[in-house]
């Protein structure tokens, strides 16, 4: 299945070329859970500004939704926000697609039966407007 192969060489080389995945340190990791079927694991890349640090969030149930987050670790580094990485549900694997798991308001809808993989990226002036209008 094309799908199937082109998943796992994407989480080969998402392992083998993202220096967070590629060069762990001890200590370098942390976790909680989410719900009954849902977990969260930060990896905390070496810089220690969080621009490197990465979330893994595992759903094996339902879609789950909350707002605010409830969890610590779910949140971004200072002045940056969360966006898709990797996430199972890509079309290219035959998946529905994805959206970002944290909305401009600060509501969180982690996808069922999923895994993706979240990094940092810039909060630009139009992601703080757009918060702000709604």
């Amino acid at each position: 299945n094309a799908g199937v192969l082109a998943l796992h060489r994407d989480l080969i080389r998402l392992r083998m070329e993202d220096p967070t995945f590629s060069a762990p340190h001890p200590g370098g990791v942390d976790g909680a859970v989410l719900g009954g079927n849902a977990f969260v694991l930060r990896f905390f890349g070496r810089d220690g500004g969080g621009s490197a640090d990465r979330l893994l969030l595992v759903n094996l149930g339902r879609e789950m939704g909350f707002s605010p987050a409830p969890e610590p670790l779910l949140a971004p580094p200072q002045g940056m926000r969360w966006r898709v990485s990797w996430s199972s549900e890509a079309s290219e694997y035959g998946g529905l697609g994805h959206a970002a798991p944290e909305s401009e308001s600060g509501a969180w809808t982690v996808p069922g039966h999923a895994a993706v993989v979240l990094g940092p990226a810039v909060r630009t002036k139009w992601a703080a407007v757009a918060n702000f209008s709604g």
